[in-house]
């Protein structure tokens, strides 16, 4: 039997429910409504996400049960391949992956806040969320998991209560539900289909995310393997119904563009009055996002301290990894006033889709280069969820760089070219890093 860790299969579901459940399923429609036009088209967008997520999730799932060891792309990537690409997705994962979208999310979070209490700017908002979560994770992993359950519970009921009210209500939506197969299909196969994609790969992010204190948890490799699986189809649901109620709720121009859809869809709904109070409640649950990446993201710093000198500052000396803790929390707030909310979505989400993409690879090759490895945990119907997740990914990407490509010239930030770059410059950065040390 299994020592207790602290953790178990509940809290790691949370954790990752959690962080899929936040800024992308409350943000992202508003920019796919400005290039795709019918219902179909956008809930296929997110079925085809929550597939893809599923079959990223299995994958990970067989590769951490390889090598159980807390750190998340860093621990897999460095024994995977070469310490240079665990360091970049170290680095990525600590600034685009967990940092910029704790900005993110509290800026969201800000947004919804603010329609409650306008007394309350939209940064000062996001300030105060951060500083709360940060004081909250700061006591222990078992505070940090009685957190994020109780937190994670309340947001999945306000979303089910939001759903349900959406159908029983009479709604103003227009969008077109009938399929046409001639013009959706057009629309699927156009590059702004693929950068709709990329947000929507942006609000599965965290499907992966049990796997950053993979160490903490009890029985760790089949409790990973139950929150991500389990995790994922939960928020695919959740997801579905949740941007079908949008746009059942309010008119596509009404929401064209906006980031705070969700406002948008209760005043439709309910009037301004009420839909005062539910912003305030949908900022309830992006607390409940911003705790999640609070709790996972300084567990990968936490995990490079023990393995590099340069970083040896920010390995724990208990539990709790405090000084990566402050260290995100204080980026995240730098990140806050710094960046504009879609090209910091683009920006990261280009150099996290590269890095999950090498795990999953990392599935085949742990299969080519160790075949008599022991696995307690095995992707079904391999190889068809990793090739069908690389190859969605790759397709992602090559579109949205395509988009980016056409677009040089015109004064405005390149993502995709500046999420590559940064790939490409943390890979090499290690180089010097190790000459310097040795």
């Amino acid at each position: 039997m299994s020592e207790k860790k602290g953790a178990g299969a509940a809290a790691a579901t949370a954790l990752v429910v959690a962080s899929m459940v936040g800024t992308g399923v409350f943000t992202s429609l508003g920019f796919q409504l400005v290039d795709l036009t019918s219902g179909p088209q956008i809930l296929f967008l997110w079925l085809l996400g929550g597939f893809i997520a599923l079959c990223g999730a299995l994958c990970y799932a067989e590769v951490a049960a390889s090598l159980p060891k807390s750190g998340g792309e860093y621990h897999f990537l460095r024994s995977l391949y070469h310490p240079s690409l665990g360091f970049m997705a170290g680095m990525l994962s600590a600034i685009a992956g967990f940092a910029a979208p704790t900005a993110i999310t509290a800026l969201a979070f800000g947004k919804y806040f603010h329609e409650c209490f306008p007394v309350l700017s939209v940064e000062l908002s996001a300030v105060l969320v951060i500083l709360l979560g940060t004081a909250a994770h700061a006591i222990s992993t078992r505070t940090s998991a009685r957190i994020q359950v109780g937190a994670t519970a309340l947001k999945l009921l306000l979303i089910v209560v939001f759903i349900v009210a959406a159908w029983v209500l009479p709604g103003k939506g227009d969008i077109r539900w009938a399929i046409d197969w001639t013009t959706d299909s057009r629309t699927i196969m156009q590059p702004a289909f693929a950068v709709a994609l990329l947000f929507v790969f942006y609000s599965y992010t965290g499907w992966n995310a049990a796997v950053y204190g993979l160490e903490e948890w009890d029985d760790p490799q089949h409790t990973v393997r139950r929150a991500l699986v389990g995790g994922t189809l939960l928020v695919a649901l959740l997801y579905v119904g949740l941007n079908a109620s949008f746009l059942h709720a309010a008119p596509v121009e009404d929401m064209k563009g906006v980031v705070q859809v969700g406002h948008v869809a209760s005043v439709s709904l309910f009037g301004q009055g009420a839909a005062r109070v539910v912003a305030g409640l949908f900022a309830v649950g992006l607390f409940a996002s911003v705790s999640a990446l609070l709790w996972a993201g300084p567990r990968v710093l936490g995990a490079m301290g023990k393995n590099m000198q340069a970083l040896r500052m920010f390995a724990p000396r208990k539990d709790v990894p405090h000084l990566s803790l402050i260290f995100q929390a204080a980026l995240a707030l730098i990140l806050v006033a710094a960046v504009g909310f879609r090209t910091l979505i683009e920006a990261t989400q280009v150099g996290l889709t590269l890095c999950t993409s090498l795990v999953v690879a990392g599935c085949m090759v742990l299969r080519k280069r160790m075949p008599d490895l022991d696995r307690p945990v095995k992707v079904p119907l391999y190889p068809l969820p990793p090739l069908i997740f690389l190859t969605m990914a790759a397709f992602v990407i090559v579109r949205t760089a395509i988009v980016d490509f056409e677009a040089l010239g015109d004064g405005q930030p390149k993502p995709t070219l500046i999420g590559m770059g940064a790939v490409l410059g943390l890979v090499l950065l290690w180089f010097p890093l190790k000459r310097l040390r040795q």
